[in-house]
C-alpha cells in the first residue's frame, strides 16, 4: 500500500455509509421529507412534497452510459465529470403535488441521482449532476418534473452527501484543524483526505488528485502521515513534562532498604522511521536514581551499599 501524501486520510466503505443512512432514516425521518411551494412557474401555481419511504443507498461509482443518457441533467450540466462521481439510489420516493390548485395523484418512483463530490478551496462541495425517475403519473406535466421535482430531488441528494465534514479534532491533547484536500470515490470507499495545522510546522501538501493505493479490505480506515504523527506524539509527550514516573522504596525488615526515583523531564526530536512507520524514536530526558541501604547489627547505624543515578 502506498503511503498517503496527505496528513490524514479517512476512508469509509459503502456498506458503512449505507448502514449510517439506514439508522438516520429510522431515527430522523424528517431529514428525508420535504415540501416546495406554492410557486408560480409560467403563470401556473405548483406545490410539491416528497418522502423517501425507504432509506436511500450510496453507490460509489459513476452511472453507466445508458443510465446517464436517461437522466434529466441539472442546469448547466452536459457531460459526466471524470472523477468524484457517485450515485444515490432511492428505491421508493413518494411524491404529491398540485397544479393550479388541483391535487395530483400520489406517485411512487424509483430514483437514481448522480452527484460529484469534490474539494474546492478547502471545503467539500457537492455538485448535482442528474436524476432518473422510473415513473411519474401522467398528470405531472413536463414542467412539473423538470422545474419542480428534479431540482428538489437534486437538492435533497446534495444535502445527504454534504453531511461529510472533518471538524477540528482534539488529538493527544492538541487542537488540530483539518482542511479537506481531496475527496476520492474508489468504487468501494469514499476517501476524504486533509492537511492539518497544529502550529508546530506547515501542513503537508500534495497535488490534488494524486493517485494513492487506498486500503480496500476495511469498513473504515484512518491513515496518518508521518509529519502529523510525529507532531501528535510530541504533543502527547509534552503533557508528561516533569512528571514523576517512580518514587518508591521497599524494606526487608532487618536486612536492607531499597529505594528508587525517576522523573520524565521532556522528550525532543520525535521522529517516525522513514522505512517503518510503526517505529518511533525520540531524545528522552529521564533522570533517575536508585539505592540500597544495608541494616547493621547495631541499631541506629546504617550502611549504604550503593547509589546509582542517571541525570539524562
Amino acid at each position: 500500500m502506498t503511503e498517503t501524501p496527505y496528513d490524514l486520510a479517512l476512508g469509509i466503505h459503502a456498506d458503512a455509509l449505507n448502514s449510517g443512512l439506514k439508522s438516520l432514516h429510522s431515527l430522523h425521518r424528517a431529514v428525508f421529507q420535504g415540501a416546495y411551494g406554492p410557486e408560480t412557474i409560467e403563470g401556473i401555481e405548483y406545490t410539491f412534497s416528497w418522502d423517501f419511504l425507504e432509506p436511500p443507498e450510496l453507490v460509489l461509482e459513476k452511472p453507466d452510459t445508458e443510465l446517464w443518457n436517461q437522466m434529466i441533467k441539472a442546469q448547466g450540466i452536459t457531460d459526466l465529470p471524470d472523477s468524484g462521481v457517485l450515485q444515490i439510489h432511492a428505491p421508493q420516493l413518494q411524491v404529491n403535488g398540485t397544479i393550479a390548485g388541483d391535487a395530483l395523484p400520489q406517485g411512487v418512483s424509483e430514483v437514481k441521482v448522480a452527484v460529484q463530490a469534490k474539494v474546492d478551496t478547502g471545503a467539500i462541495t457537492i455538485v448535482p449532476l442528474g436524476v432518473r425517475l422510473s415513473e411519474i403519473p401522467d398528470p405531472y406535466t413536463r414542467i412539473m418534473v423538470e422545474k419542480v421535482i428534479v431540482p428538489n430531488v437534486l437538492d435533497q441528494a446534495k444535502s445527504l452527501v454534504s453531511g461529510l465534514k472533518l471538524p477540528v479534532q482534539d488529538l493527544f491533547g492538541q487542537q488540530v484543524s483539518l482542511t479537506p484536500a481531496l475527496l476520492d470515490v474508489t468504487g468501494t470507499h469514499l476517501v476524504l483526505t486533509a492537511t492539518a495545522g497544529t502550529g508546530h510546522a506547515p501542513a503537508a501538501g500534495s497535488p490534488a488528485g494524486a493517485a494513492t493505493d487506498w486500503p480496500s479490505d476495511k469498513q473504515v480506515f484512518l491513515l496518518v502521515g508521518r509529519d502529523l504523527m510525529a507532531r501528535l506524539l510530541q504533543g502527547a509527550l509534552d503533557q508528561w513534562q516533569n512528571t514523576k514516573l517512580a518514587d518508591d522504596d521497599k524494606t526487608v525488615t532487618g536486612v536492607a532498604s531499597v529505594w528508587w526515583k525517576a522523573t520524565f523531564r521532556k522528550a525532543e526530536n520525535v521522529k517516525v522511521d522513514e522505512n517503518d512507520p510503526t517505529t518511533i524514536s525520540a531524545d528522552f530526558d529521564i533522570p533517575w536514581s536508585v539505592g540500597v541501604d544495608l541494616f547493621p547489627v547495631a541499631p541506629g547505624k546504617g550502611c549504604a551499599l550503593f547509589k546509582a543515578s542517571q541525570e539524562s
